[in-house]
């Protein structure tokens, strides 16, 4: 029942924007504007397009809120049924450590309290070969970074999370933190404190570093994120690291500097395309489709 005409159109009246929501959805312009337009066939006119993306009019407000509270019904519908159908639902997502500072990590707790009987199951990805790790017998979806992976959507579907940004974690008292960024030719003096990058086939920082710099420059690759913080907050070296991964209540003896040289990517949620995914997957797919990825899932006439 559920269709993707209509998560198309909750996430445009969210982005207001054609571009963002095909990027969110992992789906051409031309996909989104064709559901909309099935759409507008059939209840009139949803949208005003203009220099700035687009404008819900009354009529679309109105649909917007039938459709919330029809896929509220039709979820609940699903919720009993699987329950009267497996004794122990579950939903397994191979994912990243760092999974709770996404606001994707929101939308589970929001699923959670809203379907208790279905149990999230989380697994810790090795990552080298992502499309390996994906496999419905054994794993639902996977959460990751995707920096220069390619996702084949012939074969698998995404749904796209929060932007990521590299910084510079340094010492608040160090001369680097007050620059306005930094670059690899701004830190060709420093040690190096490094998260090990197991989760990619090609480590981006550690093939430059290894190519640019000494090899004595490099005095920790490892996945303590804790002590790499320490170490650079006691000023022994730099470290260059997504910002989302760092917790904030780490960051009171470190200025991060923006990075400018690594495009850091985006998080995306990620699972096999025409397999014939399990009743709680399925559920658990379409909620998050609808409650998006990113913390902007209510459109501004009703926040």
């Amino acid at each position: 029942m559920f269709e993707k005409q209509i998560a198309v159109f909750l996430t445009l009246c969210v982005t207001g924007s054609f571009t963002k929501t095909a990027e969110r959805l992992f789906m051409s312009q031309g996909t989104v504007s064709k559901y909309v337009a099935f759409l507008e066939k059939k209840f009139g006119p949803l949208v005003k397009r203009n220099n700035n993306g687009v404008v819900v009019n009354e009529q679309g407000k109105l649909v917007f809120d039938y459709f919330i509270r029809m896929l509220d019904q039709e979820f609940r519908m699903e919720y009993e049924l699987l329950q009267l159908e497996e004794p122990h639902p579950t939903v397994t997502i191979s994912t990243i450590p760092s999974i709770v500072n996404y606001h994707i990590f929101q939308v589970i707790k929001e699923f959670q309290k809203k379907y208790p009987a279905i149990e999230v199951r989380f697994q810790e990805s090795s990552m080298r070969d992502w499309e390996k790790d994906v496999s419905p017998e054994e794993v639902d979806f996977l959460f990751f970074h995707q920096m220069s992976e390619h996702i084949n959507l012939l074969y698998y579907e995404a749904l796209a999370g929060e932007d990521e940004k590299f910084v510079v974690a340094v010492n608040k008292n160090s001369s680097l933190a007050t620059y306005p960024e930094l670059r690899f030719r701004d830190l060709v003096d420093e040690k190096f404190f490094l998260l090990d990058w197991s989760t990619k086939k090609i480590d981006p920082i550690l093939n430059i570093l290894k190519r640019d710099f000494s090899k004595s420059q490099i005095s920790y690759i490892g996945q303590n994120l804790d002590m790499i913080l320490s170490s650079v907050s006691s000023n022994m070296g730099v470290s260059i690291l997504l910002k989302r991964i760092i917790p904030a209540k780490e960051t009171t003896q470190l200025k991060l500097v923006p990075f400018n040289d690594l495009e850091g990517g985006k998080v995306v949620l990620v699972r096999q395309r025409q397999v014939d995914h399990s009743r709680p997957a399925n559920l658990f797919w379409e909620f998050v489709m609808t409650n998006q990825l990113v913390k902007s899932g209510i459109p501004k006439w009703n926040s």
